[in-house]
């Protein structure tokens, strides 16, 4: 293995740690129970129904065609990222 790469991997691996290790806030519960609506309503769900969303289609929600086409391009990156890294 080169010099080069080595330092390159050891670099990263050590970046990756010290990001693991940033100390974050835990996230708090809203104060205001009008906010809780939905989630009363998928905590009454039950089983695969949660992920029925053929009753509630917003089509605000679903990807547009440049979302679909970036998310499509991304698999050929990381072909090239790892092939050539």
């Amino acid at each position: 293995m080169d010099t080069k790469k080595f330092v390159k991997a050891v670099l990263l691996c050590v970046m990756l740690a010290v990001m693991s290790c940033v100390d974050v806030d835990q996230a708090q519960p809203a104060g205001n129970d009008a906010n809780l609506t939905g989630d009363r309503d998928l905590a009454t769900k039950r089983g695969l129904e949660v992920f029925d969303t053929r009753k509630k289609a917003d089509p605000s929600k679903k990807p547009n065609k440049l979302q679909k086409t970036v998310g499509f391009a991304s698999i050929f990156v990381m072909i090239a990222v790892i092939k050539w890294l």
